[in-house]
C-alpha cells in the first residue's frame, strides 16, 4: 500500500511541475530585456509612440520633408531659369569678340557652380537629417556639453537604424538606447572617469552604432536577429547597472547628510 502512495505522491508533484511550466511566462536568459513593444518602456520623447500619436508623428515629419523638398526644387528651378539664358547671352556676346562678355560669362559659371554645390549640400542635408528633433532644449541646457554631444550622437543612431529592425530587434534597441541615454545622464557629474563612466560613453559613441553598422551588413536570418538582441541586451543591463549604482550612491549622501543632521541638531540639545 505504500508503494502506491509514493507513487501517488510522485506523479501529483510531476503534473504541479508540468502545469506550472506551462502557465508561468517564458523566462529570459541574462542577454535580453524582456519587453514584448514599445509600450513596455511607457512614455518617453525618444520613443516614436503607437496608434494615432505615431501617425500624428509621422504626418508631420513627411510632410516637413515635403516641403524642405519643395523649397530646394523651386530654387534649384529658378536658378538655372535665370544662370542659361545669361550664360547663352553672354556666350553669344564673347563668341562675337566682347572681352567683358568673356568675363561675365565666366562669373556666371562661377555663380552657377556655387548654386549647385549649395543644392548638393542641401540635399544631404534633408536626406541624412533625423526625423525630428525630440530632445526638450530646456532639458539638455542643464547637462555639459560632452553629455549634450553624445546624447545628440545617441539620437542619431537611434533614429538612423530604428526603421530597418524588425519589430523584436526594434523593442530591444530601443530599451538599449533608452538606458544608455539614462546612464549618460546619471553619470554626468562624475569628476573621474571611471569604469562606469568609460562604459557608458563608449556605449553611446561606439558599441551601439558599430553594431548596428556590423548588423546591417549580414542577412537578417532569425539566428542573427537573435544573436542583435543578446548583444543589445547586454548593453542594456551594464547601463541598468550604471544608472542603479548612481542612485544608490545618490539614496548614501542623502542619508549621510540626515545623519550629519541629526547629530548637529539632535545629540545633546536637551537641557543640562
Amino acid at each position: 500500500m505504500a508503494p502506491r502512495v509514493t507513487t501517488l505522491l510522485t506523479v501529483a508533484r510531476t503534473g504541479s511541475r508540468v502545469v506550472r511550466s506551462l502557465i508561468q511566462p517564458p523566462q529570459r536568459g541574462p542577454g535580453h530585456s524582456g519587453l514584448r513593444g514599445v509600450r513596455d518602456l511607457g512614455h518617453d520623447p525618444w520613443l516614436t509612440p503607437d496608434g494615432p500619436e505615431g501617425l500624428r508623428r509621422q504626418a508631420a515629419r513627411l510632410a516637413r520633408r515635403g516641403t524642405g523638398w519643395g523649397k530646394l526644387t523651386l530654387q534649384s528651378v529658378l536658378g538655372a531659369v535665370v544662370i542659361f539664358p545669361l550664360l547663352l547671352i553672354f556666350g553669344v556676346l564673347f563668341a562675337l569678340g566682347i572681352d567683358a562678355a568673356g568675363w561675365l560669362l565666366g562669373l556666371t559659371l562661377l555663380l552657377g557652380l556655387l548654386g549647385l554645390v549649395r543644392t548638393a549640400v542641401r540635399a544631404t542635408r534633408l536626406l541624412n537629417a533625423p526625423d525630428e528633433e525630440v530632445t526638450p532644449a530646456a532639458s539638455q541646457a542643464a547637462l555639459p556639453a560632452s553629455v549634450q554631444a553624445d546624447e545628440t550622437r545617441l539620437l542619431g543612431t537611434l533614429r538612423t537604424h530604428e526603421r530597418a529592425l524588425p519589430p523584436a530587434s526594434r523593442v530591444a534597441f530601443h530599451a538599449a538606447v533608452i538606458a544608455t541615454r539614462d546612464a549618460l545622464r546619471a553619470s554626468q557629474d562624475d569628476a573621474v572617469l571611471d569604469r562606469d563612466s568609460f562604459d557608458v560613453r563608449q556605449a553611446a559613441r561606439e558599441d551601439l552604432p558599430e553594431l548596428l553598422e556590423t548588423y546591417r551588413t549580414v542577412p537578417p536570418t532569425p539566428a542573427n536577429q537573435a544573436e542583435l538582441q543578446r548583444q543589445l541586451g547586454l548593453i542594456e543591463g551594464r547601463m541598468a547597472a550604471v544608472v542603479r549604482d548612481r542612485e544608490a550612491q545618490k539614496s548614501r549622501a542623502l542619508k549621510a547628510h540626515g545623519r550629519y543632521l541629526e547629530k548637529k541638531y539632535l545629540d545633546g540639545s536637551g537641557p543640562e
